[in-house]
């Protein structure tokens, strides 16, 4: 089946579908239509997606305010802690 034939079948079940169902869908279509070089890496407990760029920007600057609270382990503290396991 070509890629115009699927649109066109797609476009009739859409047609027919129910509001919840197209809802769904509509979701979905969005979430894929983002840039690929910002890609989904995971979703929250709403089921909303959380994207890299987002995350990447989240991650580091809970890692920064770890770092200037002094609240982090060195290599060498870890060694020490896991030979205690």
């Amino acid at each position: 089946m070509s890629s115009t034939e699927m649109r066109q079948e797609s476009q009739q079940i859409l047609d027919r579908i129910d509001e919840r169902f197209l809802a769904a869908v509509h979701a979905l279509l969005k979430s894929y239509d983002k840039p690929v070089n910002d890609p989904i890496i995971g979703y929250d407990m709403d089921g909303q997606p959380k994207y890299a760029s987002k995350m990447k920007a989240l991650y580091d600057a809970e890692v920064r305010a770890a770092l200037d609270h002094g609240d982090y382990m060195t290599i060498e503290d870890f060694e020490k802690e896991s030979e205690q396991w």
